[in-house]
């Protein structure tokens, strides 16, 4: 039986990749790795998985399939660490284990185990650069001042704690220099060469730091408060980050309409949906009446609430939630970085609910 099992297999592997060559996106894409993992080729799904993420490199549901797959091949070492934590733990054990869940997109499990090392171990540098790359990562996609001065305080403590970090060091010279800190990026780069004074690119980035402008005057706070509000007078810097999806709308608002009219057919108990842009303002609505404008105030204090909880709280930040009310269901959630709201009466289970805007996002936005 073990041939024709094969053939049986090759065939259906064959077929769902032909769906999904069909009309392909995200969704059609996680369809085929889902079946080729049923099947035991899950090789050949994280090599589809690694092309698509380039093609669709702002896919929630790719992402979330390809750090499930590196889950299966990292769940022994996570065990393992685990294991050795019960034993006697060091600083080093806790900064495996975050680093491993922070590959595999648990951010809130990489944030718990760097948090807890830190309080443990607070002479051991690496769990304070899992802390502060997390932030760095969040002030890289929402440019938050409160995020980059986070970052960047986590980093040097870890820095205080090993002078010869030779990575920690360049990732805190490059930060300084994307945000125009000019002085304070001299200041790492020279402590590398102090050590290393031939580093060709160390040697580069110093050029470049010395054909900044100087730098204002004021501490790190001040820097990047006045990196903040150029982001907010520069649309296109604020909006940098968001991926072909995000931009197509935002360039063609008219074409998100005709996308978002389509979920009254497709939702029972349909009320309303709203979009917004990155700066919260209204991109697109349905129906598309005067009563928008309450929505769009009611959306924006809900998604600034949801941030500042999770900048409080030191988790990742907020994507997407499902909220009973007493009319109904409210769904919110943010795709490259625009925020939308669905609203709509318990006519719907909650779990269809989700499985219906989850393909919305990743095939009915793509096609």
């Amino acid at each position: 039986m073990g041939w024709l099992q094969n053939w049986s297999d090759s065939r259906k592997l064959s077929a769902a990749r032909a769906d999904m060559l069909k009309a392909r996106s995200p969704w059609s894409i996680n369809e085929f790795v889902s079946v080729a993992i049923d099947l035991n080729k899950a090789e050949e799904g994280l090599q589809e998985i690694q092309a698509a993420i380039k093609e669709f490199p702002n896919s929630e549901c790719l992402q979330t399939a390809y750090r499930s797959l590196i889950k299966r091949q990292s769940e022994e070492e996570i065990r393992r660490n685990r294991e050795e934590l019960k034993s006697g733990a060091n600083g080093l054990v806790y900064y495996k284990l975050a680093q491993l869940y922070k590959q595999c997109g648990d951010y809130d499990q990489a944030i718990e185990f760097s948090r807890k090392g830190t309080r443990l171990y607070p002479d051991f540098e690496g769990n304070y650069i899992i802390l502060g790359g997390i932030r760095y990562e969040r002030f890289q996609r929402d440019l938050r001042s409160t995020d980059g001065l986070r970052a960047i305080e986590l980093l040097e403590k870890a820095s205080d704690l090993n002078r010869e970090n030779y990575r920690l060091l360049k990732q805190l010279a490059e930060i300084y220099l994307a945000i125009g800190a000019k002085d304070l990026a001299i200041v790492k780069l020279n402590e590398i060469l102090s050590f290393a004074p031939d580093d060709s690119e160390a040697l580069k980035l110093l050029g470049q730091a010395h054909k900044l402008k100087t730098t204002r005057k004021g501490g790190i706070k001040e820097i990047l408060t006045e990196f903040e509000r150029r982001a907010e007078l520069h649309d296109k810097l604020k909006n940098q980050g968001i991926g072909p999806r995000g931009q197509r709308f935002l360039r063609n608002a008219s074409l998100l309409y005709e996308k978002i009219k389509t979920l009254e057919e497709r939702v029972p108990g349909f009320q309303r949906v709203v979009v917004l842009s990155p700066q919260s303002r209204l991109l697109a609505a349905h129906p598309n009446d005067n009563e928008n404008e309450r929505y769009v105030t009611a959306l924006k204090d809900c998604f600034e609430a949801g941030l500042d909880c999770s900048l409080r709280m030191d988790i990742s930040t907020f994507e997407k939630g499902l909220f009973e009310t007493e009319n109904g269901l409210v769904y919110l959630l943010v795709f490259d970085r625009l925020q939308m709201g669905l609203f709509c009466s318990n006519q719907m289970r909650s779990d269809r609910l989700i499985q219906e805007i989850h393909k919305f996002l990743e095939h009915d936005l793509y096609i």
